[in-house]
């Protein structure tokens, strides 16, 4: 049974019997080794009971090595996890799972102006663990657009035809979609540097997906050159080259 609406996972004690709340930290202690399936970067469990959708997992292999996963699929007895790091070197038996009882969260705060982190906000520059002043889920809340502020700030990217015919907002998302051979890392890379909003002074948050880690290295170097790095946090989820 699964406990959708608070920070309980529920587990039933004996047949028919109501279903007892499990702390989260007691339920992050239980492992699941019925490894069913590997699939690329997905990994089927069997013999589940209590795990919801996006719920956080751990991996724990053989040696003491850990991985992470996000749960995508729950049919009957079968979650489907996405392994974060890949599954290269993974075998079905010698695995355990550790499921956390809520979705993937970490600290936020001020402190991450600055760094550079990969999708677990784990640092990739080098420095300490950020620390903040509340733990919250990365894909957040739902928002009712009704209590959101009128957008009134433009942002001037320096980019004539992204200012004049798609002027952008503070607090506004700008995805980039693109296809190899094009210089996107390049463009978003000068717009996150060189964006500016009235003459104040604003935060840009740099996220990207399945950059290889020399065009990781790439972002943060521009950034760094541009910024100063003292007003940009940028997050990363780098490519696995098979």
């Amino acid at each position: 049974m699964t406990d959708q609406d608070g920070p309980m996972a529920n587990r039933r004690t004996a047949e028919g019997a109501e279903p007892v709340p499990l702390p989260l930290s007691f339920a992050a202690r239980i492992s699941h080794g019925d490894v069913r399936e590997l699939r690329g970067p997905l990994l089927v469990a069997g013999g589940i009971e209590g795990v919801g959708w996006d719920e956080f997992a751990t991996v724990d292999m053989e040696g003491g090595e850990r991985r992470h996963g996000l749960v995508l699929e729950v049919d009957q007895d079968l979650a489907t996890l996405q392994v974060l790091e890949s599954t290269d070197g993974m075998a079905l038996d010698g695995i355990r799972i550790r499921f956390e009882g809520r979705p993937l969260h970490i600290q936020v705060g001020t402190d991450w102006l600055g760094r550079v982190c990969n999708g677990r906000g784990e640092p990739l520059d080098g420095g300490p663990p950020v620390t903040g002043t509340a733990t919250l889920p990365v894909s957040g809340w739902p928002l009712n657009p009704v209590y959101r502020e009128p957008p009134q700030e433009p942002v001037l990217t320096g980019i004539s035809v992204i200012d004049g015919l798609t002027t952008l907002v503070r607090g506004q998302k700008l995805p980039i979609f693109s296809v190899p051979g094009l210089p996107h890392l390049t463009l978003a890379t000068q717009i996150a540097a060189q964006a500016t909003s009235g003459g104040k002074s604003f935060r840009v948050v740099f996220a990207a997906m399945g950059l290889t880690h020399a065009d990781i290295a790439y972002v943060r170097d521009r950034l760094e050159e541009r910024s100063a790095g003292e007003s940009w946090c940028s997050c990363s989820t780098p490519l696995t080259i098979r």
